[in-house]
């Protein structure tokens, strides 16, 4: 074990010595946010249709969103190995709080594509969340923090989902999205203001005397830098990642679209199969976690493809509330397998440094399209994370099976891509 601060080999640290400072505060407003949004995320789809979109018109709105992000993640990433990382992130969360009052007061699927690039905006803070949170985590223990970052705030709002559906069932779904997004709202701006007064930063910082324009310069040339690091080092795990972002984002928007539609679940019922899925994700990821750390990134990669390609297939199988639910949970732990371990193959390969510009470009982690699971960013993800959303609408308008069959087949793809390409770094980065 590596002592982070001074860089000295350290007996192994207790969960206790572990979860305090950053990773606490992290964690902690982490476990409050999660609780706010989970109530409305899960049903934003339906919203949307609701205010008079459909199937395409969801996954024009989120390709909008991908690609408005994919503009200021470059500037997110120099400023957080440049400026630090702790303030940008507090400030920049007040900014994200704004753009959710834009959903409590949606008259129309327009303003709720107007709110989705808002947000997509100014999460440029994303870079450096992430990278402090991988600055605060010694290597040897970041699959169980990882883990613990998971399951801690998905046990706190594992009846979210839950009071989402309730709220639906009582006054409808455009009131009771209106009640969720106003809560989400003063949620996030809490957060905001806690993560402002306590996040300590990790890096040595710099001044930025060069201007506004001369650092939009500074921090797009960097790009090419960071593109040219990744595909020397990272070169197999970024074209994975690639193919999962796009192949996720065909399926991401429309779990509860086709449970609705096609199966015949109730908002309400789904509800309960993400109650059911929650409780599953804690137990699951602090397995997960502790497993990634001591069989490797690579194995665990393997064996969440493993799980999910027939689990994929078998979720358009499914007739009911319980067949529906149990394939969920399965889709849950393959998910953890992969976003685990992938956030663990980043943080272990990026020295410190360069982290912030490095994770602006792939992102934390990657996930599998699993509603509830992690929500990968970088400059480079959110063009195939655009193209797949672009046409996702179209595949499901013609048939709504179609793809979770496509996803599938990527899937299997990356598995041989995996066996093949990824290679875990021999010294973790600290």
């Amino acid at each position: 074990m590596v002592d982070i601060a001074e860089g000295n080999p350290q007996k192994e640290l207790t969960l206790r010595e572990l979860m305090r400072g950053n990773i606490l505060v992290l964690t902690v407003s982490r476990i409050l946010w999660s609780m706010s949004s989970s109530i409305v995320w899960p049903f934003v789809s339906l919203y949307i249709i609701e205010l008079g979109g459909n199937a395409p018109t969801i996954g024009k709105i989120t390709a909008l969103a991908n690609v408005a992000g994919m503009l200021f993640f470059p500037l997110g990433g120099y400023l957080a190995d440049k400026s630090g990382r702790a303030k940008l992130v507090g400030y920049s969360t007040l900014l994200f709080a704004g753009s959710l009052s834009l959903f409590a007061l949606a008259k129309s699927w327009q303003w709720i594509a107007l709110a989705m690039v808002i947000q997509s905006l100014v999460l440029f803070y994303m870079p450096a969340l992430n990278a402090i949170m991988a600055d605060s985590i010694p290597p040897g223990a970041r699959g169980k923090i990882l883990s613990l970052t998971i399951s801690i705030p998905e046990a706190v709002r594992i009846f979210s989902p839950f009071i989402g559906g309730w709220l639906i069932e009582r006054y409808t779904l455009v009131p009771a999205m209106r009640i969720g997004y106003t809560i989400s709202f003063i949620t996030a701006a809490f957060v905001g203001f806690m993560r402002i007064k306590n996040l300590k930063e990790t890096i040595e910082t710099e001044p930025l005397n060069k201007g506004i324009v001369g650092i939009f310069k500074e921090s797009y040339s960097n790009v090419w830098v960071s593109i040219k690091w990744i595909i020397k080092n990272m070169g197999g795990y970024t074209l994975i990642a690639m193919i999962l972002i796009f192949s996720g984002s065909l399926i991401q928007p429309y779990w509860a679209v086709y449970a609705k539609t096609i199966i015949g679940i109730s908002p309400y019922q789904w509800g309960q199969v993400a109650l059911v899925g929650g409780i599953a994700k804690v137990i699951i990821s602090l397995y997960v976690g502790s497993f990634v750390d001591k069989r490797g990134v690579k194995k665990s990669m393997i064996i969440s493809f493993l799980i999910a390609i027939p689990a994929m297939i078998a979720f358009v199988h499914t007739k009911g509330l319980v067949d529906t639910t149990l394939v969920y949970v399965v889709l849950i732990l393959a998910n953890a397998f992969i976003w685990i371990a992938s956030g663990v193959l980043i943080a272990d390969s990026i020295p410190r440094n360069i982290r912030g510009r490095i994770m602006a470009g792939l992102g934390q982690g990657i996930p599998l399209g699993v509603t509830g699971g992690g929500y990968a960013q970088g400059f480079m993800l959110f063009i195939p994370s655009a193209l797949g959303s672009l046409i996702s609408g179209y595949i499901y308008d013609y048939n709504p099976a179609y793809p979770w069959y496509l996803q599938s087949v990527l899937l299997a793809l990356c598995l041989l891509l995996v066996i093949k390409l990824v290679k875990e770094p021999d010294h973790a980065e600290i």
